[in-house]
């Protein structure tokens, strides 16, 4: 017997379009994550060798802001940091989705 209080019939939980297989998705517009770690991982070699570069500059005796080569070497050493708690982040991840049980 339907429902008094109701006019509308049931309707059906969940979304109203089918589902669209994996495949079938376009990718998103920043791109994947491989190629954004890859040109991070790019970026913070070249900010080590631009602390290189000036901590040479410095003992050559080419530079005597001895501040600015400080703090592009701090730059580098924070990126470096940085970089190396998201690969951590990722194998401790990677390690925890290998140990789970299908």
């Amino acid at each position: 017997m339907p429902d008094p209080i109701s006019s509308s019939p049931l309707r059906p939980v969940g979304p109203s379009s089918p589902i669209e297989p994996a495949r079938a998705r376009k990718p998103s517009p920043g791109g994947d994550f491989a190629a954004m770690f890859r040109q991070q991982l790019e970026q913070v070699s070249q900010m080590q060798a631009e602390a290189d570069h000036g901590v040479q500059s410095l003992l050559t005796g080419e530079t005597q802001n001895i501040t600015e080569v400080f703090a592009t070497a701090r730059k580098a050493e924070v990126a470096f940091s940085l970089l190396m708690e998201i690969r951590n982040k990722l194998v401790d991840a990677y390690t925890e989705l290998r140990q789970l049980r299908v």
